[in-house]
């Protein structure tokens, strides 16, 4: 394994080690598309941590994200997650 495809798959896993961030993905794996709105309520967070958990999973590449207006919607990057081996439907089960 190339230390490069190390950092990044370290960078995921470490994004994904945080309980709220598992929470998170697991609450967006049944979407093909969510707002930040809708998970809020899910949440017992702030919406600036909500947010940080949510830019640490866009920065790790577990996320997509595009702004529709003032929201801002998430996806899973699941291509990007299978291609590194994580079966996120795994990891997330309960």
């Amino acid at each position: 394994m190339t230390s490069e495809l190390k950092n990044t798959n370290l960078k995921v896993l470490k994004a994904l080690s945080h309980p709220t961030r598992l929470e998170i993905v697991r609450a967006v794996l049944g979407h093909d598309e969510i707002t930040c709105q809708e998970l809020s309520p899910r949440f017992d967070i702030s919406q600036p941590t909500m947010s940080h958990h949510f830019n640490k999973l866009v920065k790790a590449g577990v996320l997509n994200n595009r702004r529709n207006g003032t929201v801002w919607v998430y996806s899973l990057n699941q291509h990007y997650i299978e291609n590194l081996g994580i079966n996120l439907k795994q990891l997330t089960a309960n």
